[in-house]
């Protein structure tokens, strides 16, 4: 049997949210969105992989813009 090498974490949603800093409501709400990346174990069983919450967060990390609030 052919195997491969996993890397990096895989997330339950309660997991993903903390490491995303939001609440698990929104991230089933960006999942039923098709917001977000997801990995469908079963039709209801869902996972992230850490290494796409990253690339997902990289892509909407804007630059500040100086201006103090």
């Amino acid at each position: 049997m052919h195997e491969q090498q996993v890397t990096g974490r895989i997330f339950k949603v309660k997991e993903a949210s903390v490491y995303l800093g939001i609440a698990p409501g929104t991230l089933y709400h960006f999942v039923s969105e098709k917001r977000i990346p997801v990995t469908r174990i079963s039709g209801r069983c869902i996972r992230f992989r850490e290494r796409d919450l990253e690339r997902w967060l990289d892509e909407r990390t804007r630059p500040a813009s100086g201006k103090a609030l």
